[in-house]
């Protein structure tokens, strides 16, 4: 499972900044996010099995839409950590330029359930109808599925060594399963595996 801390998007409105007076952001967005994830640790496959979470709406002008651009941020969110890889050869050339080289969440990446809450927020803000925005902040709730990939494979090998990058493809993930130390993640596969094994 992972959990993303509340997180602040700001908008910022054309002013002028020498004169240091006025409103320098039109208004905060707050949110936090929750979400679990199925790992296989034969293949470092995974599911995002549920998003859970709660966003700072201010006053909603149209929730249906806005649940809408929030689910379509979080997915995209997801996608951006863990599929979306650039890829460069050797001479610097971009290889992954095509939809059939670099990958994009579909409908198969999209969460089993997606919750979204409505945090409705009063306090007067510059913007219209006090609503706020619901279309890019949710983005960053996506970036929860990298740590609660990270902290499903530390259960399966606490002494996992996983690197700090993203996205987190499936084949980092099996990489990282059976990272350092090497004995204890062979007995770790040994244990993982050993049903499976066939009588002679």
């Amino acid at each position: 499972m992972g959990i993303m801390p509340p997180r602040r998007s700001i908008l910022t409105p054309p002013g002028k900044p020498t004169r240091e007076k006025g409103h320098p952001f039109a208004y905060h967005v707050y949110g936090t996010a929750i979400l679990e994830v199925t790992v296989d640790c034969l293949r470092g496959t995974y599911t995002v099995d549920a998003v859970k979470v709660v966003h700072d709406y201010g006053a909603s002008m149209n929730p249906a839409i806005d649940k809408g651009q929030m689910e379509g941020g979080i997915v995209q969110g997801i996608g951006w950590m863990t599929m979306e890889e650039v890829v460069y050869d050797a001479e610097g050339r971009l290889r992954s330029n095509a939809l059939s080289t670099y990958k994009v969440p579909d409908i198969y990446a999209a969460p089993k359930t997606i919750e979204i809450h409505a945090l409705e927020t009063v306090q007067d803000n510059l913007a219209i109808f006090r609503s706020k925005a619901v279309g890019e902040p949710p983005l960053m709730y996506g970036i929860g599925a990298w740590f609660a990939l990270r902290n499903a494979i530390s259960a399966f090998n606490p002494a996992a060594d996983i690197p700090f990058t993203a996205p987190m493809t499936p084949e980092k993930v099996l990489m990282a399963l059976y990272s350092k130390p090497v004995n204890a993640a062979s007995e770790q596969y040994a244990k993982t595996v050993g049903h499976l094994a066939v009588d002679k």
